[in-house]
Protein backbone atom coordinates (compact mmCIF):
# COMPACT_ATOMS: atom_id res chain seq x y z
CA UNK A 1 0.00 0.00 0.00
CA UNK A 2 1.30 3.74 -1.10
CA UNK A 3 1.27 6.05 0.90
CA UNK A 4 0.97 10.15 0.39
CA UNK A 5 2.56 12.92 2.07
CA UNK A 6 2.29 16.58 1.24
CA UNK A 7 4.98 18.88 1.87
CA UNK A 8 3.19 22.18 2.49
CA UNK A 9 5.13 25.18 1.34
CA UNK A 10 2.74 28.47 0.49
CA UNK A 11 4.08 31.54 2.49
CA UNK A 12 5.91 32.93 -0.69
CA UNK A 13 5.08 30.66 -3.52
CA UNK A 14 3.75 27.68 -3.93
CA UNK A 15 6.60 24.80 -3.64
CA UNK A 16 4.66 22.55 -1.97
CA UNK A 17 5.16 18.50 -3.03
CA UNK A 18 4.49 15.04 -2.54
CA UNK A 19 6.05 12.53 -0.43
CA UNK A 20 5.00 8.95 -2.10
CA UNK A 21 6.05 5.59 0.18
CA UNK A 22 5.90 2.33 -0.56
CA UNK A 23 7.02 -1.01 -2.73
CA UNK A 24 7.98 -0.66 -7.07
CA UNK A 25 7.45 3.19 -7.16
CA UNK A 26 10.04 3.06 -10.31
CA UNK A 27 7.12 2.35 -12.27
CA UNK A 28 5.14 5.01 -10.57
CA UNK A 29 7.47 7.84 -11.00
CA UNK A 30 6.95 7.85 -15.55
CA UNK A 31 3.40 7.91 -15.12
CA UNK A 32 3.84 10.41 -12.53
CA UNK A 33 6.22 12.59 -14.64
CA UNK A 34 4.45 11.92 -17.85
CA UNK A 35 0.73 13.60 -16.51
CA UNK A 36 3.05 16.75 -14.31
CA UNK A 37 4.51 17.55 -17.77
CA UNK A 38 8.03 18.74 -15.44
CA UNK A 39 10.20 19.07 -18.35
CA UNK A 40 10.73 17.69 -21.89
CA UNK A 41 14.35 15.76 -21.21
CA UNK A 42 15.66 14.59 -18.18
CA UNK A 43 18.89 13.43 -16.59
CA UNK A 44 19.03 10.59 -14.10
CA UNK A 45 22.60 11.78 -11.91
CA UNK A 46 23.36 8.55 -9.38
CA UNK A 47 26.91 7.50 -7.92
CA UNK A 48 28.42 4.12 -9.00
CA UNK A 49 27.11 1.95 -6.69
CA UNK A 50 23.49 2.94 -6.61
CA UNK A 51 23.05 3.05 -10.73
CA UNK A 52 24.63 -0.41 -11.01
CA UNK A 53 21.71 -1.61 -8.43
CA UNK A 54 19.00 0.36 -9.99
CA UNK A 55 20.12 2.56 -12.50
CA UNK A 56 19.13 0.72 -15.76
CA UNK A 57 15.77 -0.32 -14.05
CA UNK A 58 14.76 3.21 -13.76
CA UNK A 59 16.13 4.68 -16.63
CA UNK A 60 13.74 1.27 -18.62
CA UNK A 61 11.03 2.15 -16.87
CA UNK A 62 11.13 6.12 -17.57
CA UNK A 63 11.83 5.16 -21.26
CA UNK A 64 8.52 2.51 -21.33
CA UNK A 65 6.65 5.48 -20.06
CA UNK A 66 7.58 7.95 -22.56
CA UNK A 67 10.11 9.88 -21.04
CA UNK A 68 12.98 11.20 -22.59
CA UNK A 69 16.15 10.65 -20.12
CA UNK A 70 19.94 10.30 -19.94
CA UNK A 71 21.81 9.32 -16.99
CA UNK A 72 25.26 10.44 -15.31
CA UNK A 73 27.13 8.74 -13.13
CA UNK A 74 29.92 10.01 -10.00
CA UNK A 75 31.92 7.76 -8.24
CA UNK A 76 30.72 6.91 -4.63
CA UNK A 77 30.97 8.31 -1.52
CA UNK A 78 30.95 11.75 0.17
CA UNK A 79 34.54 12.89 -1.00
CA UNK A 80 32.50 13.28 -4.38
CA UNK A 81 30.11 15.74 -3.13
CA UNK A 82 33.03 18.49 -4.08
CA UNK A 83 33.09 21.64 -6.58
CA UNK A 84 35.17 19.34 -8.76
CA UNK A 85 32.46 16.78 -9.49
CA UNK A 86 30.10 19.44 -9.43
CA UNK A 87 31.22 21.59 -12.54
CA UNK A 88 31.95 18.07 -14.34
CA UNK A 89 27.99 17.19 -14.25
CA UNK A 90 27.14 20.38 -14.98
CA UNK A 91 29.24 20.32 -17.88
CA UNK A 92 27.91 16.86 -19.38
CA UNK A 93 24.63 17.97 -18.85
CA UNK A 94 25.35 21.03 -21.21
CA UNK A 95 27.14 18.35 -23.52
CA UNK A 96 23.68 16.35 -23.03
CA UNK A 97 21.70 19.62 -24.51
CA UNK A 98 19.76 20.04 -21.17
CA UNK A 99 18.16 22.94 -21.40
CA UNK A 100 16.03 25.72 -19.48
CA UNK A 101 13.28 23.04 -20.21
CA UNK A 102 15.10 20.20 -18.69
CA UNK A 103 14.83 18.72 -14.91
CA UNK A 104 16.99 16.16 -12.68
CA UNK A 105 16.66 12.74 -11.04
CA UNK A 106 18.11 12.23 -8.35
CA UNK A 107 18.48 8.24 -7.38
CA UNK A 108 20.55 7.59 -4.65
CA UNK A 109 21.48 8.26 -0.97
CA UNK A 110 21.95 11.83 0.84
CA UNK A 111 25.48 12.52 -1.14
CA UNK A 112 23.29 12.25 -4.34
CA UNK A 113 20.76 14.32 -3.04
CA UNK A 114 22.81 16.57 -1.79
CA UNK A 115 25.25 17.29 -5.47
CA UNK A 116 22.03 16.36 -7.68
CA UNK A 117 20.15 18.89 -5.89
CA UNK A 118 22.53 21.82 -6.21
CA UNK A 119 23.03 21.08 -9.57
CA UNK A 120 19.49 21.50 -10.58
CA UNK A 121 19.34 24.45 -8.05
CA UNK A 122 22.43 26.01 -10.05
CA UNK A 123 22.20 24.87 -13.73
CA UNK A 124 20.89 27.92 -16.02
CA UNK A 125 20.00 29.36 -12.58
CA UNK A 126 17.43 26.52 -11.55
CA UNK A 127 15.63 23.62 -13.34
CA UNK A 128 13.64 21.45 -11.72
CA UNK A 129 14.40 17.95 -9.98
CA UNK A 130 12.64 15.05 -8.50
CA UNK A 131 13.89 12.82 -5.75
CA UNK A 132 14.14 9.24 -5.67
CA UNK A 133 16.52 7.82 -2.64
CA UNK A 134 17.21 4.65 -2.06
CA UNK A 135 18.99 4.76 1.70
CA UNK A 136 17.65 4.78 5.11
CA UNK A 137 19.30 7.94 6.14
CA UNK A 138 18.14 9.85 2.78
CA UNK A 139 14.35 8.87 2.86
CA UNK A 140 14.19 10.19 6.31
CA UNK A 141 16.32 13.69 6.43
CA UNK A 142 18.10 14.41 3.16
CA UNK A 143 15.29 14.17 0.59
CA UNK A 144 12.81 16.32 3.08
CA UNK A 145 13.47 19.83 3.11
CA UNK A 146 15.24 21.26 0.39
CA UNK A 147 18.61 21.93 1.45
CA UNK A 148 21.21 20.89 -1.52
CA UNK A 149 24.65 21.66 -1.18
CA UNK A 150 28.96 20.46 -1.50
CA UNK A 151 31.38 20.06 0.78
CA UNK A 152 34.81 22.33 0.42
CA UNK A 153 37.93 21.39 2.26
CA UNK A 154 36.91 24.00 5.43
CA UNK A 155 34.21 21.87 6.39
CA UNK A 156 30.50 20.63 5.20
CA UNK A 157 28.13 21.72 3.32
CA UNK A 158 29.51 25.16 3.11
CA UNK A 159 28.06 25.94 -0.39
CA UNK A 160 24.45 25.38 -1.12
CA UNK A 161 20.93 25.89 -1.94
CA UNK A 162 17.52 26.00 -0.66
CA UNK A 163 15.80 24.31 -3.90
CA UNK A 164 12.80 22.10 -2.85
CA UNK A 165 12.48 19.03 -5.35
CA UNK A 166 8.64 18.83 -7.47
CA UNK A 167 8.26 15.17 -5.61
CA UNK A 168 9.71 12.51 -3.64
CA UNK A 169 9.60 8.86 -4.65
CA UNK A 170 10.35 6.89 -1.63
CA UNK A 171 10.57 3.08 -2.90
CA UNK A 172 10.88 1.07 0.05
CA UNK A 173 12.23 -1.90 -1.87
CA UNK A 174 15.92 -0.85 -2.17
CA UNK A 175 16.44 -1.17 1.16
CA UNK A 176 16.96 -5.00 0.71
CA UNK A 177 20.50 -3.57 -0.55
CA UNK A 178 21.53 -1.96 2.34
CA UNK A 179 23.86 -3.65 5.17
CA UNK A 180 23.14 -3.23 8.23
CA UNK A 181 26.15 -0.70 8.56
CA UNK A 182 24.20 1.20 6.18
CA UNK A 183 20.60 0.67 7.80
CA UNK A 184 22.34 1.92 10.93
CA UNK A 185 23.80 5.08 9.34
CA UNK A 186 19.80 6.09 8.30
CA UNK A 187 18.54 4.98 12.02
CA UNK A 188 20.74 7.60 13.56
CA UNK A 189 18.38 10.54 12.16
CA UNK A 190 14.95 8.24 12.93
CA UNK A 191 16.25 8.19 16.53
CA UNK A 192 17.03 12.29 16.50
CA UNK A 193 13.52 12.67 15.21
CA UNK A 194 11.98 10.69 18.20
CA UNK A 195 14.07 12.57 20.20
CA UNK A 196 13.70 16.28 19.21
CA UNK A 197 9.51 16.01 18.72
CA UNK A 198 8.59 12.65 18.33
CA UNK A 199 8.72 10.89 21.88
CA UNK A 200 5.93 7.88 20.04
CA UNK A 201 8.21 7.66 17.61
CA UNK A 202 11.22 7.23 20.43
CA UNK A 203 8.52 4.47 22.34
CA UNK A 204 8.38 2.85 18.94
CA UNK A 205 12.31 2.24 18.69
CA UNK A 206 12.83 1.28 21.99
CA UNK A 207 10.04 -1.61 21.65
CA UNK A 208 11.49 -2.91 18.26
CA UNK A 209 15.33 -2.03 19.42
CA UNK A 210 17.33 -3.86 16.50
CA UNK A 211 14.72 -5.99 15.01
CA UNK A 212 12.86 -3.32 12.98
CA UNK A 213 15.48 -3.94 10.51
CA UNK A 214 13.96 -7.75 9.94
CA UNK A 215 12.37 -8.41 6.49
CA UNK A 216 8.62 -8.02 6.96
CA UNK A 217 8.65 -5.52 9.71
CA UNK A 218 5.90 -2.96 9.51
CA UNK A 219 7.39 -0.94 12.36
CA UNK A 220 10.25 0.52 9.98
CA UNK A 221 7.78 1.59 7.68
CA UNK A 222 5.93 3.21 10.27
CA UNK A 223 9.40 5.04 11.86
CA UNK A 224 10.23 6.36 8.32
CA UNK A 225 7.25 7.94 7.73
CA UNK A 226 6.91 9.80 11.69
CA UNK A 227 10.16 10.70 10.95
CA UNK A 228 9.07 12.51 7.92
CA UNK A 229 6.25 13.90 9.69
CA UNK A 230 8.66 15.61 12.22
CA UNK A 231 10.97 16.80 9.72
CA UNK A 232 7.96 17.83 7.10
CA UNK A 233 6.14 20.02 9.84
CA UNK A 234 9.61 21.73 10.68
CA UNK A 235 10.04 22.58 7.67
CA UNK A 236 6.50 23.96 6.88
CA UNK A 237 6.73 26.35 9.58
CA UNK A 238 10.75 27.78 9.34
CA UNK A 239 11.74 26.77 5.19
CA UNK A 240 14.78 29.16 5.34
CA UNK A 241 15.38 28.98 9.38
CA UNK A 242 14.51 32.29 9.21
CA UNK A 243 12.26 31.77 12.43
CA UNK A 244 15.18 29.70 14.07
CA UNK A 245 13.11 26.13 14.32
CA UNK A 246 14.51 24.66 11.93
CA UNK A 247 17.25 24.62 13.60
CA UNK A 248 16.25 21.57 15.91
CA UNK A 249 17.00 19.34 12.77
CA UNK A 250 20.30 19.77 13.57
CA UNK A 251 20.21 17.52 17.30
CA UNK A 252 23.96 16.15 17.40
CA UNK A 253 25.27 17.66 13.55
CA UNK A 254 27.15 20.26 15.65
CA UNK A 255 29.91 17.92 17.05
CA UNK A 256 28.83 15.21 14.20
CA UNK A 257 29.53 17.30 11.42
CA UNK A 258 33.35 18.12 12.53
CA UNK A 259 34.19 14.48 13.52
CA UNK A 260 32.88 13.78 9.84
CA UNK A 261 35.41 16.52 8.61
CA UNK A 262 38.27 15.57 11.24
CA UNK A 263 38.44 12.01 9.38
CA UNK A 264 38.31 13.57 5.99
CA UNK A 265 34.67 12.78 5.78
CA UNK A 266 35.61 9.00 6.05
CA UNK A 267 32.94 8.43 9.46
CA UNK A 268 29.86 7.72 8.23
CA UNK A 269 27.13 10.49 9.09
CA UNK A 270 24.74 8.41 10.88
CA UNK A 271 27.92 6.97 13.39
CA UNK A 272 28.95 10.92 13.46
CA UNK A 273 25.19 12.06 14.40
CA UNK A 274 25.04 9.45 17.04
CA UNK A 275 28.03 10.33 18.59
CA UNK A 276 26.93 14.30 18.09
CA UNK A 277 24.28 13.17 20.33
CA UNK A 278 25.74 11.53 22.70
CA UNK A 279 27.70 14.70 23.43
CA UNK A 280 24.90 17.11 23.09
CA UNK A 281 23.18 14.46 25.88
CA UNK A 282 26.45 14.79 28.16
CA UNK A 283 26.42 18.58 27.45
CA UNK A 284 22.44 19.22 28.55
CA UNK A 285 23.24 16.90 31.56
CA UNK A 286 25.65 19.14 32.49
CA UNK A 287 23.86 22.60 31.95
CA UNK A 288 21.17 21.05 34.50
CA UNK A 289 18.53 20.90 31.62
CA UNK A 290 18.26 17.29 30.78
CA UNK A 291 17.43 14.73 33.41
CA UNK A 292 19.58 12.35 33.98
CA UNK A 293 17.02 9.36 33.40
CA UNK A 294 16.62 10.58 29.76
CA UNK A 295 20.12 11.22 29.31
CA UNK A 296 20.49 7.32 30.39
CA UNK A 297 17.42 6.59 28.19
CA UNK A 298 18.74 8.30 24.86
CA UNK A 299 22.38 6.44 25.15
CA UNK A 300 20.25 2.94 25.91
CA UNK A 301 18.51 3.19 22.87
CA UNK A 302 21.65 4.14 21.03
CA UNK A 303 23.60 1.23 22.57
CA UNK A 304 20.54 -1.31 21.80
CA UNK A 305 20.65 -0.43 18.21
CA UNK A 306 24.74 -0.82 18.23
CA UNK A 307 25.82 2.77 17.65
CA UNK A 308 29.74 3.09 19.29
CA UNK A 309 29.64 4.45 22.41
CA UNK A 310 32.77 6.27 21.86
CA UNK A 311 35.12 7.03 19.07
CA UNK A 312 37.20 4.62 17.31
CA UNK A 313 40.82 4.70 18.48
CA UNK A 314 42.43 6.39 15.63
CA UNK A 315 39.84 9.42 15.84
CA UNK A 316 40.77 9.21 19.56
CA UNK A 317 44.52 9.51 19.14
CA UNK A 318 43.86 11.92 17.10
CA UNK A 319 41.42 14.33 19.06
CA UNK A 320 43.31 13.58 22.31
CA UNK A 321 46.39 15.64 20.61
CA UNK A 322 47.06 19.62 20.85
CA UNK A 323 47.14 19.83 17.24
CA UNK A 324 43.97 17.54 17.04
CA UNK A 325 41.78 19.17 19.33
CA UNK A 326 42.49 22.56 17.59
CA UNK A 327 41.85 21.60 14.15
CA UNK A 328 38.05 19.96 15.48
CA UNK A 329 37.67 23.33 17.30
CA UNK A 330 38.94 24.92 13.82
CA UNK A 331 35.63 22.84 12.25
CA UNK A 332 33.26 22.97 14.81
CA UNK A 333 33.77 27.11 14.96
CA UNK A 334 33.35 27.25 10.96
CA UNK A 335 30.27 25.67 11.33
CA UNK A 336 27.21 27.52 9.92
CA UNK A 337 25.55 26.97 13.53
CA UNK A 338 27.87 30.24 14.45
CA UNK A 339 26.59 33.40 14.80
CA UNK A 340 27.95 36.19 16.66
CA UNK A 341 30.71 34.31 17.64
CA UNK A 342 29.56 31.75 19.85
CA UNK A 343 28.31 28.40 18.93
CA UNK A 344 24.81 27.22 19.17
CA UNK A 345 23.92 23.87 20.22
CA UNK A 346 20.28 22.10 20.19
CA UNK A 347 19.96 20.74 23.19
CA UNK A 348 17.37 18.28 24.81
CA UNK A 349 15.04 19.12 27.79
CA UNK A 350 13.30 15.80 27.44
CA UNK A 351 12.63 12.72 25.37
CA UNK A 352 10.54 14.38 22.45
CA UNK A 353 10.84 17.95 23.11
CA UNK A 354 14.27 20.74 22.56
CA UNK A 355 15.37 23.46 24.78
CA UNK A 356 14.93 26.93 24.18
CA UNK A 357 16.71 29.78 25.01
CA UNK A 358 14.17 33.18 25.39
CA UNK A 359 14.99 33.86 21.84
CA UNK A 360 15.77 30.51 20.40
CA UNK A 361 15.62 26.86 19.59
CA UNK A 362 19.09 26.53 20.67
CA UNK A 363 21.35 27.34 23.68
CA UNK A 364 24.93 29.00 23.31
CA UNK A 365 27.58 27.15 24.75
CA UNK A 366 31.37 27.53 25.57
CA UNK A 367 34.28 25.70 24.51
CA UNK A 368 35.01 24.40 28.06
CA UNK A 369 31.25 22.93 28.27
CA UNK A 370 32.16 21.20 24.76
CA UNK A 371 35.10 19.85 26.19
CA UNK A 372 33.51 18.35 28.89
CA UNK A 373 30.81 16.83 26.86
CA UNK A 374 33.45 15.62 24.53
CA UNK A 375 34.64 12.80 27.57
CA UNK A 376 31.49 11.16 26.88
CA UNK A 377 32.75 9.70 23.88
CA UNK A 378 36.28 9.65 24.14
CA UNK A 379 36.83 7.55 27.63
Amino acid sequence: MMEKLEIRLKKERDDSYPVLIGQGLFSELGQWLKKNSLAKKYVIISDSRVSALFGEELLSELNESGIDADMLIFPEGEKSKNPKVWQSLIENMLKLNIGRDGGVIALGGGVVGDLAGFVSASYLRGIPWIQVPTTLLAMVDASIGGKVGIDLKAGKNLVGAFWQPKAVFIDLGTLRTLSKKQLLNGMAEVVKAGLIRDKALFLLLEREGEKIFAQGNKALKEAIIRSIRVKAEVVERDEREVLGERKILNYGHTIGHSLEALTGYELLHGIAVSLGMRVAGRVALELGILAKEDYIRQNKLLDDFGFPPIISAELGKKLKTKIGREKFFEFLYKDKKIRGGKLEMVLLSEIGKVASSAEDWTISVSRQVIEEGLREILR
